[in-house]
């Protein structure tokens, strides 16, 4: 992955055809709505005017209105907008497409900004966030692939070797120069495959020890192990260890035959009434042997998930296997804490280190003792307490911080004004937006334990639990008052519409108002009464009213 990464250091600020550089002819963005694609808009100009990405067409689409539409639907969507952009010179394009909408709501530190704009601990010259990895990650593919579309996800990390490129490729070696798709495949744990789609591949594939393309023979999609078995999908690892594994997917390549008969559909049927989805829709029937049975989409398919999969099903499907690759998933709080802390292979492959981009507060000439944790773009005081196991981005504490184990600090301030230590209960996760509304401006801390289910819905709103305590258990502590809580017109309630955190005028205040809340929760210990003017917000809240360009700048301001 080192070549990827120093190829693509390379490439920022320029013009990749000037530098002789083989790079995407446009990168291409979904976002749930407008509002998400202004955001992530403003966030590529400020990197394009700093020279932090390569210079080539960006192109952000929201989902058209309407019931949502699915990574499938917003891909039939972002074809024919793009077909009308660059008409039949899109048949000569190699396009990256990354589907990043949805409010990450099993990340929620990443929800104001999006989850393809998030720092990694990637130890090279400019910080990385998701969206350089993305471009560089799959940048080698490019040497043998033909003009189409490379589809992928936000939240995904995939590493893998390739074998050197030589000018005369030996028989079977790999390529995306195939009509129709071809995927990505990797050797996963039959668990991992009971909850991914699985490809039913050659017996051959199973000797595969460097890059190689297949046919496929099906795929399944998050089936039984039972399953699996029955369709040979199950290989054991030579060498006698009899360890067996599955080849799963992760992103896929399709070719301008595929885009045009997806985009004939789109014309035929839009607007799009379901939700479609990329992969088990247009992977469903895909495949040599291909199953007889037209879908296994929760109530067996109907309507454009049947229309998508019937069009497609005559479509080649190959696969690049990749033995020597691995799949990481950083779409949940435990997930991300999990990679960033503690894989020993994500830091090896990736070559992250612990403190990137970041400095530490000049005092007295003080050594820090207790930082181990993952600091990634931030500015934190030598005296500060941040373990293994933490992970702190875009963070500005002038004031010695005691963070516990377990937690996620993301985009907050404390200024020096604090005259005590600050202490963070362990398995949290705490991040300030900056909002504006027609009401009020100002900054919002929001906290949530790393096991809290910020979607689970109930009728009774004291049945949720927040930090491991029912909403109702903490009313009678007279920490909170449910009916302020949500709205009165919702028939149901989750955590993600709770109203629990103080609008504050500094991100200081913010931040030491909602610690102080987090902590009296922990402590059933009754909080001091508020001023009744205080304006209060939940998640759902700050997402329509979040101040992007306040947001940015406290993060272009961390060290000055």
């Amino acid at each position: 992955m080192k070549r990827c990464i120093d190829s693509y250091e390379a490439l920022r600020g320029k013009v990749p055809s000037e530098v002789d550089i083989s790079f995407w002819d446009a990168v291409v963005i979904s976002a749930a709505d407008e509002d998400q694609a202004r955001a992530f808009r403003e966030q590529i100009a400020q990197r394009k005017e700093r020279n932090l990405i390569p210079l080539v067409p960006y192109h952000v689409f929201s989902d058209p209105p309407g019931p949502k539409v699915g990574s499938g639907g917003a891909t039939l969507h972002i074809l024919e907008r793009l077909h009308n952009m660059y008409g039949d010179e899109q048949h000569r394009m190699r396009i990256l497409l990354i589907h990043t909408g949805g409010q990450s709501k099993r990340l929620p530190s990443h929800s104001a900004l999006g989850k393809l704009f998030a720092l990694l601990p990637i130890s090279a010259a400019t910080e990385f966030q998701m969206f350089d990895l993305k471009m560089a990650m799959y940048s080698p593919f490019l040497a043998k692939m033909k003009a189409g579309v490379f589809l992928t996800c936000s939240d995904d990390i995939e590493t893998y070797t390739l074998p050197l490129l030589e000018k005369s490729s030996p028989p079977g070696q790999w390529s995306f120069d195939k009509s129709g798709f071809t995927a990505l495949a990797h050797p996963s744990p039959i668990s991992v495959g009971l909850t991914h789609g699985v490809y039913v591949l050659p017996k051959e594939a199973q000797s595969a020890t460097t890059c190689v393309t297949t046919e496929c023979l099906e795929v399944l999609q998050k089936p039984t192990e039972k399953l699996m078995r029955d369709k040979g999908a199950i290989f054991e690892e030579e060498g006698g260890s009899k360890k067996e594994f599955a080849y799963t997917d992760s992103a896929f390549f399709f070719d301008c035959s595929v885009v045009d008969k997806l985009i004939k559909f789109y014309t035929q049927i839009k607007p799009v009434t379901q939700e479609i989805d990329a992969y088990r829709d247009f992977l469903q029937l895909l495949g040599s042997r291909s199953r007889s049975c037209v879908s296994q989409a929760g109530d067996g398919g109907a309507g454009d998930q049947l229309g998508v999969q019937q069009i497609l099903q005559d479509c080649e499907l190959h696969v690049v296997v990749l033995p020597l690759s691995k799949f990481y998933h950083l779409g949940t709080m435990q997930e991300y804490i999990d990679n960033l802390c503690f894989s020993e292979t994500f830091a090896e492959e990736l070559q992250t280190c612990r403190f990137v981009h970041s400095k530490l507060i000049p005092f007295e000439d003080c050594q820090p003792t207790n930082i181990s944790g993952v600091v990634m773009r931030s500015l934190i005081h030598p005296k500060s307490t941040v373990p293994r196991s933490t992970v702190v981005e875009c963070c500005r504490f002038e004031v010695p911080v005691k963070l516990g184990d377990m937690c996620i600090l993301s985009n907050s301030r404390l200024e020096n004004l604090v005259d005590r230590v600050v202490e963070v209960p362990g398995k949290a996760i705490i991040f300030t937006v900056s909002v504006k509304s027609d009401t009020c401006k100002g900054y919002v801390t929001l906290a949530f334990g790393i096991d809290d289910d910020l979607k689970l819905a109930v009728r009774d709103a004291r049945e949720l639990s927040y930090f491991g305590k029912r909403l109702g258990q903490l009313e009678n502590h007279k920490l909170v008052t449910c009916d302020s809580l949500f709205k009165t017109s919702s028939a149901a309630s989750t955590l993600w519409e709770a109203k629990l955190f103080s609008v504050k005028p500094t991100m200081t205040e913010a931040f030491l108002a909602t610690v102080d809340l987090v902590q009296a929760v922990l402590q059933n210990v009754p909080q001091m009464a508020e001023e009744k003017n205080i304006v209060k917000m939940s998640m759902d809240d700050i997402l329509r009213c979040k101040d992007i360009g306040e947001l940015l700048r406290h993060q272009n301001t961390l060290f000055s």
